[in-house]
C-alpha cells in the first residue's frame, strides 16, 4: 500500500509541472505568458508570419524615472536596449527651463529641413515652412504654399469685443516706435471696400467709391463740370450743354463773362434742366463774336 501512494503523487508532481511549463510559453504560438499568483497572465507574442530572428540585449542597470527602453545600437541581429531621457510635450502642459533652439534649450518643431505642419481633425490648417529656400519661415494659415512672411487664404477678423480693433504698420526705421493704424467704428451694418483693379493713371488722381463701395481712381477735378462756351453773336441768352457732367438741380453752378477790357457784363443762371442736361445763363447785354462764358458746376 505504501508503495503504491509514493508513485501515485510522483504523477501528480509531474503533471502539475507539464501545466505550468505549457502556460508559461507556447511554441505553436510563439507567445510568452508571464503571471505571478493570479490567474491572469501578461503576453509577448511573434508575428504568425515573416519573421527574422534577431535578439534584444537588455540594459546593464536600471533606468531612472521617466526614462524609455530605445534601441541604443544594432550590432548584426542583435539590438542593444539603453535608458533614454525622453523629453516629450506633454498634451496637458511641459515643465521647461528655457524656451528656445539652442543648446539645452526646448522648442515644438523640426530639427531638420522639413515644414511643421498643424492640422485639426486630420486636415491641415497651419504650416512653418522649414525646407531650404526663398520661402523658408514662411507661415501659411489654410495654404501649404504661403507666398509671404503671413499668407492666410481666407478671410481675416480682427476682433475685440467691445474696443475697436487696429491694424497697425510699424515705422521703417530700425529703431522706430510709431505706427500708422487703420480702425473701424460703430457700425449699423456691415461695409466692404473693393479697391480699385489698377494702380492710378495719372498723379494726383484721389480713390472714390460708389455707394456700393466700390473704389476707383479718379482726377478732384472730375467731380467739377466746367467749360468754356461760345455764344451766339447779338444774343443774351445762353443754353449751355455741360456734357459730359450730368448737371444736378442741387448743383453749384458759377459763370463768368470773357469780354474785353474796360467792359463789364454781369451773368446769372436761370434755370437747370436736369432731363436735357444744360444750363441757362442770362447776360447783362448781348455778346459779340469774340467774347465766351466760362461755367463750372460742382455737384452737392
Amino acid at each position: 500500500m505504501k508503495r503504491i501512494m509514493r508513485t501515485t503523487w510522483t504523477v501528480l508532481i509531474l503533471t502539475a509541472s507539464a501545466v505550468v511549463l505549457s502556460k508559461a510559453q507556447s511554441t505553436t504560438t510563439g507567445t510568452l505568458n508571464l503571471r505571478n499568483g493570479q490567474p491572469a497572465t501578461v503576453s509577448l507574442t511573434l508575428p504568425t508570419t515573416g519573421v527574422t530572428g534577431y535578439k534584444m540585449e537588455l540594459p546593464a542597470t536600471i533606468g531612472a524615472q521617466g526614462e524609455a527602453l530605445t534601441v541604443s545600437s544594432v550590432s548584426g541581429t542583435t539590438a542593444t536596449l539603453g535608458w533614454t531621457s525622453m523629453p516629450y510635450w506633454s498634451l496637458s502642459g511641459s515643465s521647461i527651463t528655457t524656451g528656445g533652439t539652442g543648446v539645452g534649450q526646448q522648442y515644438i518643431g523640426t530639427s531638420n529641413s522639413q515644414d511643421l505642419v498643424l492640422a485639426a481633425n486630420a486636415g491641415e490648417r497651419l504650416r512653418i515652412v522649414g525646407t531650404a529656400g526663398p520661402t523658408q519661415g514662411y507661415v501659411g494659415i489654410g495654404t501649404a504654399t504661403p507666398k509671404a512672411s503671413l499668407d492666410v487664404q481666407g478671410d481675416v477678423l480682427l476682433s475685440n469685443y467691445g474696443s475697436a480693433s487696429l491694424l497697425k504698420f510699424q515705422e521703417p526705421t530700425a529703431d522706430g516706435s510709431n505706427t500708422t493704424s487703420f480702425k473701424a467704428q460703430a457700425q449699423a451694418a456691415d461695409i466692404t471696400y473693393t479697391l480699385p483693379a489698377t494702380p492710378p493713371s495719372a498723379d494726383g488722381q484721389v480713390m472714390t467709391a460708389t455707394t456700393g463701395g466700390v473704389m476707383s481712381w479718379t482726377s478732384p477735378t472730375n467731380a467739377i463740370g466746367k467749360g468754356r462756351y461760345t455764344p451766339v453773336t447779338g444774343e443774351h441768352i445762353h443754353v449751355i450743354n455741360t456734357t459730359p457732367y450730368d448737371v444736378k438741380l442741387g448743383d453749384v453752378v458759377l459763370v463768368t463773362v470773357m469780354n474785353a477790357p474796360g467792359t463789364t457784363i454781369s451773368a446769372s443762371v436761370t434755370a437747370i434742366d436736369e432731363t436735357a442736361n444744360t444750363i441757362t445763363v442770362e447776360t447783362s447785354t448781348t455778346l459779340g463774336p469774340t467774347e465766351r462764358l466760362l461755367w463750372i458746376v460742382m455737384g452737392m
